[in-house]
């Protein structure tokens, strides 16, 4: 009995420190034309409750594109999602930058949908060297 309580012990902390290390992910998100990367599980917040724009795109494959980064007028990763889709899939291109979000939709080639049930909080780092 005393083996199968230590076992369960030492699986248990097993788990405990695996856990951080699975739960770094790295992902990209561009700000400005420069790529910075995130890190970490995202952090459910309230609805509606993000305050720094972040487009992700619906029908095109690219990392999402911020208004805002550190430095920049950031408010901590506290992301407001908007959903970007492309009029004509063949018009899609990369955007690294929110001012080209904002020019792609002046134009009518891009769709902005305000999804605040996506909102969340994620770090950003400093971009990739």
């Amino acid at each position: 009995m005393r083996k199968l309580v230590g076992l369960a012990i030492t699986g248990l902390l097993l788990l405990t420190l695996a856990a951080p290390a699975s739960a770094r992910e790295f992902g990209t998100i561009y700000i400005d034309g420069d790529a910075f990367r995130t890190f970490g599980n995202p952090a459910n917040v309230p609805a509606g409750t993000g305050t720094d724009p972040l487009v992700s795109f619906t029908n095109f494959d690219q990392a999402g594109v911020a208004q805002f980064g550190p430095g920049t007028g950031a408010h901590g990763g506290r992301w407001q999602v908007w959903l970007a889709t492309w009029g004509d899939p063949a018009d899609a291109h990369l955007i690294t930058d929110f001012d080209d979000v904002v020019t792609a939709v002046g134009s009518g080639d891009l769709t902005l949908m305000r999804a605040p049930e996506m909102d969340f909080r994620c770090p950003i780092l400093p971009p990739a060297a």
